[in-house]
């Protein structure tokens, strides 16, 4: 890998980790830069600013997570049992990434001008979860899998706020709560 390509490599990860923790709003590019130990002016040659490099950072987690919940998906062999799978996996994750909640949530809280790169990057995350969970229903032969969708996202983004109100030790039990809420839903429109 060229410096320039591991530079840009590591300021996203730093800023993933810097601002998931520290908050967007609170945290300047100059602590990004010394997180990943390099200057403003590399920095500034591979990012327009503090919105494209968080944008790409939440990108970033985005690609990652996609890519452990679909090897945790791919584990499941009944389609009917995959919905439900997604909240085993979110207890997972949330044990090991998720101490301040949602980090796309996080993000659009902080953020608040509809057309900047973090608000299209939450966006897209919110859109991907929703078509991936109405796709789960439909495979499971739901009877409304875009509502059903729609309800487990919203069961999802709950947990995330429990999470950033009482704090990490309340993940476990509100993605225990959120699967049972959503095992009621999947039992009733199937």
């Amino acid at each position: 890998m060229s410096p320039r390509r591991s530079a840009r490599n590591q300021l996203i990860q730093s800023a993933e980790e810097v601002f998931y923790h520290r908050g967007l709003g609170a945290t300047g590019v100059d602590a990004v830069a010394h997180e990943a130990g390099v200057s403003k002016p590399t920095l500034y040659a591979h990012f327009s600013g503090k919105s494209e490099l968080a944008a790409t950072a939440l990108r970033h987690r985005h690609d990652e997570a996609a890519a452990e919940l679909d090897e945790w998906l791919a584990g499941v062999r009944d389609p009917a049992d995959r919905p439900l799978a997604v909240f085993s996996w979110l207890a997972h994750r949330y044990e090991r990434k998720g101490a301040r909640g949602c980090a796309f949530l996080n993000a659009a809280a902080e953020v608040v001008e509809p057309e900047d790169p973090v608000r299209r990057a939450v966006r897209e995350e919110k859109r991907w979860l929703r078509e991936l969970l109405t796709t789960l229903c439909t495979e499971a032969g739901a009877a409304r899998p875009e509502l059903l969708g729609s309800q487990l996202l919203l069961l999802i983004d709950g947990v995330a706020g429990r999470v950033v109100v009482e704090g990490p030790q309340a993940a476990a039990r509100a993605v225990a709560d959120a699967a049972d809420a959503a095992a009621v839903l999947l039992t009733g429109t199937s």
